[in-house]
């Protein structure tokens, strides 16, 4: 049994009652969490993780992530507090700044400050969440008396932060409860990100062993992993083409930065193959786990090796009962 594994369930559930048994299915498992993203223009976040509450008993539910942009911190605080009082207090709240082709450009949402934002949100949240569950005047979001009438269960529900960059490293380590690292990242990026994290909450005053380093890991159980690269490659291009992300995935993973200009060139013409191409093998494996379920084992430990303390497994939804079936056997 791998100690506070968690899972990821993916989007594209069909109805209730299927939601169900795969709820069900990750609690006999014996998961210590069950989290949901928030992706865009899919199933609400909140709503699924409130029936999943119903139907549920002991593991905890995480929301991996939400942002301060598409959500009143006041209707955050809401849905917060509402969530742990159904759940009976098991409920981790996952903070993050989405991006500006989402928030802003296609919803209209100004995006300005996006950093700062993030950073603010947490202590407003704690303060609306609080068993006094009041904030007077708060003069960076302008709200005023927001006073729920509802407590949550937990004392301090607990806040985890994305963080992919140095900037949101640093203020997981400094503000937040625990940090959620970015899907697709090698060991290599995540004992330099663990190092930026703890030495944040050391200057921050805290005890940098209380934070909590979560990682979504990407699983692709098969035999023949060699079959599946191709496809697999086309989602690295994706993640590799984004600014910054690139860089510093490839930085801190050793891996060549060199390959960002051609594949990023490739991939503005729509010559995708060709961007593939500049994607080795020994890239893939190391931002997925793809092959046996003996090898993904042994995988996940190096991620623990490398200072994750709770690994979340992201099968496709049409793996999720085999990794919650045989990941822990």
């Amino acid at each position: 049994m791998i100690a506070d594994l968690g899972i990821v369930l993916h989007h594209g559930i069909k109805n209730g009652e299927e939601l169900s048994q795969y709820a069900r299915l990750a609690e006999d498992a014996r998961f210590s969490s069950l989290w949901l993203t928030e992706r865009y223009f899919h199933e609400e976040t909140f709503s699924v993780l409130g029936y999943i509450a119903a139907v549920t008993k002991n593991i905890k539910l995480g929301v991996g992530v939400v942002n301060p942009f598409t959500r009143n911190l006041a209707l955050l605080g809401m849905a917060a507090a509402t969530l742990d009082r159904i759940s009976g207090g098991r409920f981790i709240l996952g903070l993050g700044r989405s991006e500006r082709s989402v928030i802003e450009d296609k919803m209209g949402i100004s995006y300005d400050g996006a950093s700062s934002t993030l950073r603010n949100s947490v202590k407003v949240l704690r303060n609306i969440l609080s068993r006094q569950g009041f904030i007077k005047d708060d003069e960076f979001f302008n709200l005023k008396d927001i006073n729920l009438s509802i407590r949550p269960i937990q004392t301090q529900i607990p806040i985890y932060l994305s963080a992919i960059g140095p900037m949101a490293l640093r203020s997981a380590g400094s503000i937040a409860d625990g940090a959620i690292l970015n899907a697709y990242v090698s060991t290599d990026y995540v004992i330099y990100a663990v190092n930026e994290i703890k030495k944040a909450a050391v200057k921050a005053g805290k005890d940098p062993n209380t934070i909590t380093i979560a990682c979504m890991l990407v699983i692709r159980p098969t035999e023949n992993p060699v079959q599946m690269y191709a496809k697999l490659k086309r989602r690295i291009v994706q993640l590799l083409n984004e600014p910054h992300v690139g860089e510093i995935l490839l930085d801190k993973g050793r891996f060549d930065p060199s390959i960002l200009n051609p594949l990023r060139s490739r991939f503005k013409q729509g010559a995708f193959e060709e961007a593939e191409s500049l994607i080795s093998n020994e890239i893939v494996d190391s931002l997925y786990l793809v092959g046996s379920m003996s090898y993904c084992r042994e995988k996940i430990e190096e991620y623990i090796e490398a200072g994750v303390n709770q690994p979340l497994l992201l099968p496709s939804l049409s793996d999720f009962p085999l990794v919650a079936k045989l990941i822990n056997r």
